[in-house]
């Protein structure tokens, strides 16, 4: 393979993970914690766009339970996003999309 096609391919490839990055930017994810008691809202970078809270989630004498409730809901709305990233750059660039989705 001369250097001219491995620079094109590498540029179809550049062009393919900015646009992946784009979709990302506008997929949603949703993690929960206690059964839906809270719920949290990701895009596919793993930015935070909302928080829900279900009523019976707040006790105003276990704050820390509700605390926790929300760091795990969090964690796993980032999870959901990682796998998301990860999964949409390996369906459009394959072997070299994982690699790539690391780095975003």
């Amino acid at each position: 393979m001369n250097i001219q096609k491995i620079m094109k391919e590498a540029q179809k490839a550049q062009k393919k993970a900015a646009e992946v990055q784009e979709r990302l930017g506008q997929m949603l994810v949703v993690g929960s914690a206690g059964g839906g008691l809270v719920e949290v809202t990701s895009n596919g970078h793993g930015q935070i766009q909302g928080i829900k809270l279900r009523p019976e989630a707040v006790d105003k004498d276990d704050l820390e339970a509700l605390e926790d409730l929300i760091l795990v809901a969090i964690q796993d709305a980032q999870r959901k996003a990682h796998d998301l990233s990860e999964k949409e750059m390996s369906r459009e660039l394959g072997g070299i999309g994982s690699m790539l989705g690391g780095m975003f």
